[in-house]
């Protein structure tokens, strides 16, 4: 009996400070993570505890040892209920650590894409107090980096031959083995080209940037890449890197010379992502389908392959370009956004939310924003959310008339003139020419 009580005795002593530590880690400002690790380990103190003492012992109805201590058992089944139910509530807190953590993960997933775009400016007090505070550049670099973006443009098409031509040489695989190593040395050579664009005087341009910054391009990179594979007609995210490669490099044969690819592969041109939100489908798949149910079974099998070596193609520019325009991003400041499909995709969000257009319209608007060719999905996903919540995504803050062509500008005009002439026409027309004297102005165009 005597080594029984000295158990217990040692047991409720383990047991006190088990919970002063609970005390002490529930006082302290700790981070999440480590409270949750110490909330795991006093319940699992706890556990132990409850099997040491041999929880039977109380248990079994005709125990002898209970027998014998008659009314001397009672405070030890008291505290043996007491530490059944601070085991219960130890469990339910952690449930509730689980649901915050939870409730914390989702809301950073959020604020990660809203990270993805510059801070707000108060464009209010004018855009040349933001250039002299150096929130943005000013008209003479701002001119230099957009040289330097279409260097960077015709770079990668260059790059994009290259690759092309390596890979119908076999120069990628030994003995019809594909070297990975090859890959990744070409997607760093891409990188640091793009990076001595923008800083040319920088000895090693990769080596002097954040492990932050890496690891936000290296994500971005990854999402491209997948939006691109979900339009493909195959399931190419599920194959492996030997087998994806053995894909592309059927459609680059298929095609023989880059001549015949180029269209394909460059930038401006590979746009697949026509009416994806609206519809719900894939465009390319499901016009394969029908020509498969539809037309002559040799004549749908050529078209369908059409589609697949085009896609495969395009899959292979988007590569290369997101590896590029990272780079760009990191060293060339705001590239995402010195580009002309974007400042036509921010005015007609601006225009949407302005007029507040019917269903029918929103559902245009949002077809447009799907169909045009941003050089990061993020754009995409932060004008759709501006859609949403009636957001401004500030316009002026991107200086069209100091970045886009005459031709660009005037593009630009005239598409959203359209879609107000489509969506609003015979409807308050003074606020429309309003509207139009606005863009105008945000564009640099005159009369």
């Amino acid at each position: 009996m005597s080594g029984d009580r000295t158990k217990n005795q040692i047991c409720f002593l383990v047991l006190a400070v088990t919970f002063a530590l609970v005390w002490m880690v529930e006082q302290t400002d700790i981070s999440p993570t480590l409270r949750y690790v110490a909330y795991a380990l006093a319940t699992v103190v706890l556990v132990a505890l409850m099997v040491l003492i041999r929880k039977p012992l109380s248990d079994r109805p005709g125990s002898t040892l209970l027998k014998q201590l008659g009314d001397q058992a009672d405070p030890l089944l008291a505290w043996e209920d007491e530490l059944k139910r601070q085991q219960e509530s130890l469990e339910s807190f952690a449930r509730q650590l689980d649901q915050r953590y939870t409730n914390l993960s989702q809301k950073l997933i959020a604020f990660h894409e809203w990270s993805e775009f510059p801070p707000p400016i108060d464009l209010d007090e004018g855009i040349q107090i933001a250039i002299d505070r150096g929130d943005l550049p000013d008209d003479v670099l701002l001119a230099e980096l957009v040289e330097k973006d279409r260097l960077t443009i015709e770079f990668l098409e260059e790059q994009a031959k290259r690759i092309f031509e390596k890979i119908l040489q076999n120069k990628y695989t030994i003995d019809g083995e594909l070297q990975p190593r090859m890959l990744r040395s070409e997607a760093i050579e891409i990188a640091e080209s793009v990076a001595r664009i923008y800083q040319p005087d920088a000895k090693f341009p990769l080596m002097e940037t954040s492990a932050e910054q890496i690891m936000f391009a290296a994500s971005r990179v990854c999402l491209q890449t997948l939006v691109v594979m979900d339009e493909l007609p195959l399931n190419v995210k599920q194959m492996n890197v030997q087998s994806l490669y053995g894909y592309i490099s059927k459609a680059v044969k298929a095609y023989g010379v880059y001549k015949k690819a180029k269209p394909l592969l460059d930038y401006a041109s590979s746009a697949v992502y026509a009416g994806r939100f609206a519809w719900g489908a894939n465009p390319v798949a499901t016009g394969a389908m029908w020509l498969l149910q539809s037309a002559g079974k040799k004549a749908a099998s050529n078209v369908a392959g059409k589609y697949l070596n085009e896609q495969a193609m395009s899959l292979l520019s988007n590569v290369i370009h997101a590896i590029g325009f990272e780079a760009a991003q990191i060293y060339g400041g705001d590239f995402r956004h010195r580009d002309a499909n974007w400042i036509y995709g921010v005015e007609l969000v601006e225009t949407v939310n302005h007029f507040q257009f019917d269903r029918q319209s929103l559902i245009a608007a949002l077809e447009e924003l799907g169909s045009l060719k941003f050089r990061s999905e993020y754009d995409r996903v932060f004008l759709y959310r501006c859609v949403a919540v009636g957001k401004s995504p500030d316009a002026r803050r991107y200086r069209a008339a100091a970045i886009l062509t005459a031709e660009q500008k005037q593009a630009v005009y005239l598409k959203i003139g359209d879609y107000l002439k489509t969506h609003y026409e015979g409807l308050d027309t003074d606020r429309i020419e309003k509207w139009r004297l606005r863009l105008r102005k945000h564009l640099g165009l005159k009369r």
